[in-house]
């Protein structure tokens, strides 16, 4: 980050995404208001329908929507609801349940299990794998979901349309104005790109940081702890593929050498002084 005020909106907005809250268990679901992004949710296969038929518990339950889109209903037999929301379902149900079977059925309908549009979230976050969408679903919802992103490196989230194939890269850090911009559909993957140096050897906090456009040789020895009095300063090697590069930081901390740039990926060794 280049300001003071970047780092802390990209702290601000890693720290949102690692204590972004899941959503309730099924058991704990309950109906939605009507304008709610879950009440224009259209229901597919895989999806799990809670009915509460109020009155009559014979008729009240958790009922799947089958491979086929349909949904098996005591009295009634299947009836079909891919691509219907809940609202629709619960209208259907009473204008079936009326007045054949009940005079006046009250009947409420919600989605207890999604399971019919899935994403694949993948890379530098806590749990990769497969998300479920829940009506409009943006990019940060879903980040949250499965738990954050992780580690350091993170500078972009990259997302590709199941329809056409175009891929949209996100700035890590203009996530949050650009979050609402974006909504994903059903075969989109999200995928989290992590771009690290690794400082090894004689430095404080040995391991990886994350890497920026930018970043110099002495920086990097400088976020990794500062070197140790035993290092060689002028003696340290950037490790770039089969590539060994080495720098004299001593000079470039006196202003006598230029500082060498990283690239993601790049390993510094610090080495101890012989003496």
């Amino acid at each position: 980050m280049s300001t003071f005020g970047e780092m802390i909106r990209h702290l601000c907005l890693t720290l949102l995404l690692r204590s972004a809250c899941v959503s309730l268990p099924a058991a704990a679901a309950a109906p939605v208001d009507a304008d709610a992004p879950t009440a224009r949710y259209q229901i597919g296969a895989g999806d799990t329908l809670t009915v509460q038929v109020y009155g009559e518990p014979q008729l009240s339950g958790a009922f799947p929507v089958g491979a086929s889109g349909e949904l098996d209903f005591p009295l009634l037999g299947a009836m079909g609801v891919t691509g219907l929301t809940t609202s629709e379902v619960a209208e259907g149900l009473h204008a079936r349940l009326s007045p054949t079977y009940l005079a006046h059925p009250n009947v409420s309908v919600w989605v207890s299990a999604w399971r019919s549009q899935p994403v694949q979230v993948l890379g530098a976050v806590a749990r990769p794998g497969t998300a479920f969408l829940r009506g409009p679903t943006t990019v940060l919802q879903v980040l949250g979901e499965v738990g954050g992103v992780t580690g350091p490196g993170v500078a972009e989230v990259r997302v590709t349309r199941a329809a056409g194939g175009e891929v949209l890269v996100l700035p890590f850090d203009r996530l949050l104005e650009l979050d609402g911009e974006l909504t994903l559909a059903a075969g989109d993957v999200i995928y989290v790109p992590q771009s690290v140096v690794a400082i090894l050897g004689q430095v404080g906090t040995p391991g990886e940081i994350g890497w920026r456009d930018g970043l110099t040789v002495s920086q990097s020895i400088a976020s990794a702890g500062g070197a140790l009095p035993t290092a060689d300063l002028g003696r340290v090697f950037i490790l770039r593929g089969e590539e060994r590069i080495r720098v004299n930081v001593r000079r470039v901390l006196a202003g006598r050498d230029p500082d060498v740039t990283l690239r993601s990926g790049d390993r510094v060794f610090v080495r101890e002084s012989p003496v």
